[in-house]
């Protein structure tokens, strides 16, 4: 059984080259069902992110070519287009980097916890569709079991190291639960659109997009179902936010200390946590200065999510001890299913030969021979039956002096019946 990682990531290939080699969702069931077509392929896995997309599949031939064929003619790419950026991962060097990828231990931001979902959505398409084998199976499974045991074990998931997440930690802080709080988010560039994805799958309950182009607020409202205002509107805003993300180009403070103070006032006094991630700063650093109010910069942040990136960094050694030995354990599963097969196999063979002879043995005692020469042919045919085959091997072992095979041979049938 051979099991075979292909993919690219943000260490080997730029966005312009990730996208073109991507598989969307609308296109994943499809793309599953080509890649069970190609010969030789027992199973197969498609994980897509805006960082990776990787094929895990498992066969019992060589599959690597066809498969990287497949996957450049899917997108209608010449064939080798983007060969190098594409690694190749055989067997346990398969299974740690799945492993590795499902903890966030590959990640751009380590520790991220949301691949760990995309790769059980990967498994999932894969188990829906029927391309998913036994031993794909095995190995998401076992990766998902490290995963966890990585993350429970370790510091590589603690703390948070984006800006949007340290956001949500502070704000956590401040007010305990966050689902109940309302988001005033102002401006409407990366960062804001950042932490709006994020305040959004925090399931918060009002979010609200201030811009001076309500156009360009109104586009990145409609994806989270949020409110949008012009700027002139944030006095009024301010009331009703207990979270306030400003980042835009403006040179001037948009929120000044006086409209801090009468939303305050308006909020008889519940708290409003304030970040600015503007550079010049778009809040009036005098607000700082008001109670209730929890003012922080973008440096404030920064140094926050660094202490925090070097905590994870430091987890690194002890997710990896973790993930080579959760490795190795899935290897040697690995290992045993193909002993077994191969025992199987040969217990077959033997109670077929067995019950040839048997049917032969009983059709002599029906034609009345002697039942003790019965026995004794029965025997003897059946030693001869099981014995001829390996005596052949062993004999061009011994011509080819192949020491090797002539050890296993004592070791597994004469020191096994001693």
């Amino acid at each position: 059984m051979s099991l075979i990682a292909l993919g690219i990531s943000h260490q080997t290939a730029p966005v312009a080259v990730r996208e073109r080699l991507a598989f969307t969702p609308e296109i994943i069931d499809q793309a599953l069902l080509g890649l069970r077509a190609i010969p030789g392929v027992n199973g197969g896995t498609i994980l897509s992110t805006c960082n990776r997309t990787e094929v895990y599949v498992s066969g019992k031939q060589p599959i690597t070519r066809a498969v990287i064929d497949w996957w450049h003619d899917w997108h209608q790419l010449r064939p080798g287009q983007f060969r190098e950026h594409v690694y190749i991962l055989e067997h346990n060097a398969c299974i740690l980097h799945l492993i590795k990828v499902t903890a966030g231990m590959d990640s751009m931001v380590i520790g991220e916890p949301q691949v760990a979902g995309q790769v059980k959505q990967a498994w999932q398409a894969a188990h829906d569709n029927g391309i998913l084998d036994s031993v794909l199976d095995r190995m998401f499974q076992h990766a998902f079991a490290a995963a966890k045991r990585i993350r429970h074990e370790t510091g590589i998931g603690h703390n948070p190291v984006t800006l949007p997440f340290a956001a949500l930690r502070l704000a956590r802080q401040i007010f305990g639960e966050i689902k109940p709080l309302k988001a005033l988010l102002v401006g409407a560039g990366e960062m804001i659109e950042e932490c709006a994805v994020h305040f959004h799958e925090a399931s918060l309950s009002g979010m609200t997009i201030a811009n001076r182009s309500l156009v360009r607020a109104e586009a990145l409202a409609s994806r989270f179902q949020a409110g949008t205002c012009g700027l002139q509107a944030l006095p009024d805003q301010l009331r009703n936010s207990d979270l306030v993300i400003a980042c835009t180009a403006s040179r001037q403070p948009l929120l000044t200390r006086e409209m801090f103070s009468e939303a305050l006032r308006a909020r008889r006094r519940r708290p409003i946590f304030a970040l600015d991630l503007s550079v010049p700063r778009n809040i009036d650093p005098q607000a700082h200065s008001l109670e209730d109010l929890y003012l922080y910069t973008i440096d404030d942040l920064h140094a926050i999510v660094e202490s925090n990136q070097r905590e994870r960094i430091r987890a690194l050694d002890k997710a990896m001890q973790i993930a080579e030995s959760e490795s190795l354990t899935f290897e040697r599963w690995l290992r045993l299913q193909a002993a077994s097969s191969t025992l199987k196999h040969l217990r077959s063979r033997a109670q077929s030969q067995r019950d040839l002879l048997l049917d032969q043995a009983r059709q002599d005692l029906a034609r009345g021979m002697d039942p003790e020469a019965v026995i004794q042919r029965l025997g003897h045919r059946l030693v001869n039956r099981l014995l001829h085959e390996p005596s052949i091997r062993l004999r061009q072992a011994a011509e080819n002096s192949d020491e090797a095979l002539l050890e296993a041979a004592r070791y597994y049938f004469l020191e096994g019946w001693k």
